[in-house]
Parts: C-alpha cells; sequence; structure tokens
C-alpha cells in the first residue's frame, strides 16, 4: 500500500502535482533494467509499485496518485513524482538509489527562518493582498494546445546561475512579456522553491535515509522594482510561507480540508504567484549528461521556471498549463528570460 504522506496535504485540486526530472544518459537504458532498483526503492518506501515503461516526460504527467513513475525515452528517463511524497532534491537521491547515481546538489537548506505566521494570519494576508493589490499575470498566446496537461520546454545555456538572477531575470521577462502586449506587470510576485535541509538528519550511509517532500515556499512580491543586490537580500530574511493547512489531525481538519481546497480552486488564479522558481543547484551526477527539472504549476498563473546546473551548463525549463499555453508562447518567454540572464 502507498504510505501517506508525512504531513497532510492540502491543495488545489486542479493540479496533478507532479514533479519532473529528465536526465539524459549516454547510452541508452531499458526499462526492465530499471524495474528491480524501482521495485525494491518503492518497497523501502512504502508505496505503490508500477513498472518502468517506455515513455516521455509529458506522458508520465497524468493526474496519478502513484508516488513516482519512472519512463524511458531513448536516452532520457524521466522520473515523475507527487510532490507530497519526493521534492526536487529527493528526485536526485531516487536517481541514485536507480542505479544512476551518485547525484548529489549544491543547494543549502533555508535554515533557521520565521514564518508567515499561523493559519489565519497567512491567508488574511493573502486575502487582502488579493483585494488590493493582486499578484501581476502573464497573458498568454491565443491558442493553448489542450483543455488539460501541461506544456513543457527546455533550453541549455553555458555557466552556472544562481536562484537570484534568474528570479531578477525572470521578473524583467514578465515585465517585457506584458509591456509588448500593451498591458502593465504591477506587483510581480515569485514564488521560490527551497528545501529546509537537504540532508536531514541523514545517517552516515546517506543512501538509506528515507525520501520525503521537504520543501518549503518563499515568496518575493513587487520583484520589478528591485535589483539584483535587493533579490538577493530578499531571497536570504524572506519568511517560510505558512502552507495551507496545519500540520496535525484535528476534529474539524476534514471541514476546514474542503474549505481550503474549495478556497483554492476559486481563488487559486488570484492568490498565487506571477510565478514559480525552483533551482536544484549546482548537480555532480558523472552517469548523467543533462538534467532537466520541471516544477509544478500550481495557483497564479501556473507558470513555473525550474533549473539545474550540470557540467558547467544549466539547464532552464518552463512549464505551463495546456489550457492557457503553447510550445511557442512559452519558448518565447524562456528566451526572453534567458537573454536578460
Amino acid at each position: 500500500m502507498t504510505a501517506p504522506p508525512p504531513h497532510r496535504w492540502v491543495a488545489d485540486p486542479r493540479i496533478g502535482w507532479r514533479i519532473l526530472l529528465t536526465a539524459t544518459l549516454a547510452d541508452p537504458v531499458a526499462p526492465d533494467a530499471l524495474a528491480a532498483p524501482l521495485a525494491a526503492l518503492c518497497d523501502t518506501q512504502g508505496w505503490a509499485y508500477e513498472a518502468p515503461r517506455l515513455a516521455g516526460a509529458r506522458d508520465l504527467l497524468a493526474d496519478s496518485p502513484v508516488p513516482l513513475l519512472v519512463g524511458v525515452d531513448g536516452n532520457d528517463v524521466v522520473l515523475s513524482a507527487h510532490h507530497s511524497a519526493v521534492d526536487g532534491l529527493g528526485l536526485l537521491t531516487v536517481l541514485d538509489r536507480l542505479g544512476l547515481g551518485p547525484a548529489t546538489s549544491s543547494a543549502r537548506g533555508t535554515g533557521p527562518r520565521t514564518t508567515t505566521g499561523g493559519l489565519a494570519r497567512t491567508v488574511a494576508r493573502r486575502l487582502a493582498e488579493v483585494a488590493l493589490r493582486p499578484p501581476s499575470g502573464v497573458v498568454p498566446p491565443d491558442r493553448p494546445v489542450a483543455d488539460h496537461g501541461d506544456v513543457l520546454v527546455s533550453a541549455t545555456l553555458p555557466g552556472s546561475h544562481r536562484t537570484a538572477e534568474l528570479v531578477h531575470a525572470a521578473a524583467r521577462a514578465v515585465v517585457r512579456h506584458q509591456e509588448e502586449r500593451g498591458r502593465p506587470a504591477r506587483h510581480v510576485a515569485i514564488a521560490i522553491g527551497a528545501t529546509r535541509d537537504p540532508r536531514p538528519d541523514a545517517p552516515p550511509d546517506h543512501d538509506e535515509g528515507r525520501i520525503e517532500d521537504r520543501s518549503v515556499l518563499l515568496r518575493l512580491r513587487d520583484v520589478e522594482r528591485l535589483d539584483l543586490d535587493a533579490i538577493r537580500a530578499a531571497i536570504r530574511t524572506a519568511p517560510l510561507q505558512t502552507p495551507p493547512a496545519p500540520a496535525e489531525r484535528r476534529p474539524w481538519s476534514p471541514a476546514l480540508d474542503r474549505a481550503t481546497t474549495a478556497g483554492l480552486r476559486l481563488l487559486g488564479p488570484r492568490l498565487g504567484s506571477t510565478l514559480l522558481v525552483s533551482h536544484l543547484g549546482e548537480v555532480t551526477a558523472p552517469a548523467v549528461e543533462r538534467l532537466a527539472f520541471h516544477p509544478v504549476t500550481a495557483g497564479g498563473t501556473g507558470l513555473s521556471l525550474g533549473a539545474a546546473g550540470l557540467g558547467g551548463r544549466t539547464v532552464l525549463t518552463l512549464r505551463g498549463r495546456a489550457a492557457t499555453w503553447n510550445d511557442d508562447g512559452l519558448e518565447q518567454l524562456l528566451e526572453a528570460v534567458i537573454s536578460l540572464l
């Protein structure tokens, strides 16, 4: 059976909440070669098991509750994980457990920080933001791809690029994108995916540590007004966003969960952010030639910018909902981000 996540998972039910990591290897690998290590991993974690199959990234975006799906597409091994079970750095551990490691990241945890306060206070503040200073949107193209699913694009560029640089370039790209379409970009809000601690209480044999979602969210507002140094400072001091549900079950928890999910469904586009940015850091993975990370597309515009550094290059990705975006539109926005780095 699938083990329950270590915390309650209350989130926008319209979103599949699957994160993706695509590892390009020097040589093709057969799905059967990954079956045994995947089964062993799922058994250790208490996860439901589905055999690896021939599939690309878009094939593994279905709204599935299975914690981990693995696809093989030529030289690409695609990991699709439900975010309640695995975070971005956890996908690197999964890669290692499948026999494709070692795979480690330079990313550091956020360390001790204040939070945005209790649930009621956090919700009240965000509702006030919706009413008075809603986050900027991003005008999508005229012809979306489909009614459901996501659109994925990526590009490889030389060098290393830190999170602050990506946030700075992304905010300016949004401003440019909006201005070219005769729209203002006021109150650009950037959510930043991070981790509490990339190696929490790890035993000496770290490979035996449990994989789970240890992600946290930072959020910067009015980013279009900030220069790069101000963004760096804001990231260092931003409080952790309080999740939309208390950690412990209470007698009133089911009713609260229903109210929260209903509110997210109705207000998600305005409660969310202009863009989500999530960087896996500089990754060391000798068996891998390229890594592409696609974070989730929750809330706000449904746009997420992912990054992973490997071997002196950085792969940037953009992911958007197919109901509002097409490949050309996302590629143009990604090109704008790259041009402003």
